[in-house]
């Protein structure tokens, strides 16, 4: 929870500055003009100021709450980039305009036509970043089926090791581990971390045959261990 109003508040800070930024350019484009220009283009600067004020923010809370495990992260950067060359023409107009006091069809065309050219790189980086989500949808899917894998794997060592005799303290570690297993973020770890738990799982079922209540408790700590890591990877990776 710490962690999601921290990024509100970056978020807020950004907005605070650029609404600090905004607000000093329609001052000075108001101070710079006189009473018999601040017609239609000053209203059209203001409009196109609080539009890409807004954009910018809502880009800035893309990148800030979906990082995604960092893997949207380049593409979120690139459209906050953007956002930030299209509010810094916004700007620069606003002021020019107070000099070379445009007719209002040529500043609206002038204005349009720069939402334009930002318009088609963003288009096409969401086309991108659409194909990611896929991706991710796939990996996670993945990581749903090997997890539950395992869990179907631990519930086998429980059946082997309740028909054994195991002491019930034991079984019941073997059922909570499975349910942890079960029901785990499927987002995909570090590929060592994976790994690592796959391993572990391994080891586990290698020591349920033996038969060995302490093989089974070693191998049945470090697969606790290696769960661990991997979730606390995935968490702090969001």
């Amino acid at each position: 929870m710490g962690k999601f109003f921290n990024k509100i508040r970056q978020v807020f800070n950004l907005f605070l500055i650029m609404l600090l930024i905004a607000a000093a350019t329609a001052v000075f484009a108001y101070f710079l003009t006189t009473p018999e220009q601040r017609g239609t283009t000053f209203w059209i600067s203001a409009g196109f100021l609080v539009f890409a004020l807004v954009l910018e923010t809502l880009m800035a809370s893309g990148i800030a709450m979906r990082s995604n495990g960092g893997k949207e992260i380049p593409a979120g950067f690139s459209k906050v980039i953007l956002g930030g060359v299209y509010f810094l023409f916004v700007i620069v107009m606003s002021i020019g305009n107070a000099f070379a006091n445009f007719s209002v069809t040529k500043y609206m065309l002038i204005h349009v036509g720069g939402l334009v050219v930002f318009l088609v790189p963003m288009i096409m980086m969401n086309m991108a970043s659409l194909r990611l989500s896929g991706a991710d949808r796939k990996e996670r899917e993945e990581g749903r089926l090997n997890l539950s894998s395992m869990a179907n794997r631990v519930n086998y060592i429980f059946e082997d090791m309740k028909a054994a005799g195991l002491p019930k303290d034991s079984l019941s570690q073997l059922v909570n581990f499975s349910e942890a297993l079960r029901y785990s973020d499927p987002a995909p770890a570090s590929s060592k971390l994976e790994k690592n738990l796959e391993e572990a799982v391994k080891n586990l079922e290698t020591a349920a045959q033996t038969k060995d209540i302490t093989e089974i408790s070693r191998a049945f700590t470090a697969a606790e261990r290696a769960l661990k890591e991997r979730n606390e990877f995935v968490i702090n990776s969001k």
